[in-house]
C-alpha cells in the first residue's frame, strides 16, 4: 500500500514526506516539529496506551536499560487505539529502543536509534519517567496540510513578530533594532536541550558541573533561561557522578 492510500502515517512516513519538501531536514528536526504540531492540536495522533499495574512513579532515567525493562514487565498496551490529546502531548517525546546488536554504549545506541528509526517508535512521558504509548500513528491529511509552511512550528515567524521601524527611521533610512528581550525557553525545550547536552558529553566520556552547564546555557540559549532553572533541571537529569562536580567545598572554620 502506498503512502497516498494510507489514512494514518507512522513517523517514518512523516519523515519521508517532509524530506520530499526539504531534503536537508534531519530526523531530529522533523521529530521535534511533529511533537510541537501535535501539542498544538494541529496534527491528530493515536496509538496503544500503556497501562501500568500500579500507580507509583519510578524515577528511572530513560538512558538506563531498566527503563525499558520496567515498561515491558509492568506496562501492558491496550488492545485498541486511543486518541492522544494535544494536552497529553505536552508531556510526551519520542523514544526508540536501542538495538541489541550494536557495539555502542547503551546511551549512545539510544541516540543512534532515534536518528535511524530502526526500531518501533514509542512515546515516553517526561514527568512520569515511563513509556506511555506504542505504535503511534499520525493523521495523514493533517501532516500534509501543516507541513508546507516555511518556518518550523517551534520557531515564531520573525517577519510577523518583528516591530516595524518608526516613521522617522523610515524617512532617514535608518532601521532601529528591536529591543524586546528574547522569549523565555519553555520547560519542554529546555529539557530537550539539556538531555542532548548530557548525551553528547557522556558519549565523549566527559562530565560537567553547575558552572559549566550555566556557561553553556548562556552561550547556546541567549538569555532565554535563568541559572535557577538550569540548576534545578541538572538535579533531575544528570548522572549521579556529575552532581559531585557541582558541589562547593565546605568552608573550614577558622
Amino acid at each position: 500500500m502506498s503512502e497516498c492510500d494510507m489514512t494514518w502515517w507512522t513517523l517514518i512516513n512523516v519523515v519521508d514526506w517532509v524530506r520530499r519538501i526539504d531534503p536537508t531536514a534531519t530526523v531530529e528536526h522533523i521529530r521535534l516539529a511533529l511533537e510541537d504540531r501535535c501539542a498544538s492540536g494541529r496534527v491528530r495522533a493515536h496509538g496503544y496506551r500503556r497501562v501500568y499495574e500500579f500507580g507509583q512513579l519510578m524515577s528511572i532515567n530513560h538512558r538506563d536499560p531498566t527503563f525499558v525493562q520496567f515498561a515491558d514487565e509492568y506496562g501492558q498496551p491496550r488492545s485498541s487505539f486511543d486518541e492522544i490529546s494535544a494536552t497529553e502531548w505536552k508531556d510526551l517525546t519520542f523514544f526508540v529502543r536501542a538495538t541489541h546488536s550494536t557495539n555502542e554504549p547503551y546511551h549512545v545506541a539510544l541516540v543512534s536509534a532515534l536518528d535511524r528509526l530502526t526500531s518501533p517508535v514509542e512515546l515516553r512521558s517526561v514527568s512520569k519517567c515511563r513509556l506511555a504509548w506504542k505504535d503511534v500513528e499520525f493523521w495523514r491529511d493533517d501532516v500534509i496540510e501543516v507541513w508546507p509552511e516555511v518556518s518550523d512550528a517551534a520557531e515564531p515567524n520573525e517577519a510577523k513578530c518583528e516591530p516595524r521601524a518608526d516613521a522617522a527611521g523610515e524617512a532617514t533610512g535608518v532601521t532601529r533594532l528591536p529591543t524586546r528581550p528574547p522569549a523565555p525557553l519553555s520547560d519542554r525545550d529546555l529539557r530537550r536541550w539539556y538531555e542532548r547536552r548530557v548525551a553528547g558529553l557522556v558519549e565523549r566520556g566527559e562530565g560537567s558541573s553547575n558552572e559549566k552547564d550555566w556557561e553553556a546555557a548562556k552561550q547556546e540559549l541567549a538569555g532565554r533561561v535563568t541559572r535557577t532553572r538550569v540548576r534545578e533541571l541538572r538535579e533531575q537529569l544528570v548522572p549521579a557522578g556529575w552532581k559531585k562536580q557541582g558541589r562547593r567545598s565546605p568552608k573550614i572554620a577558622k
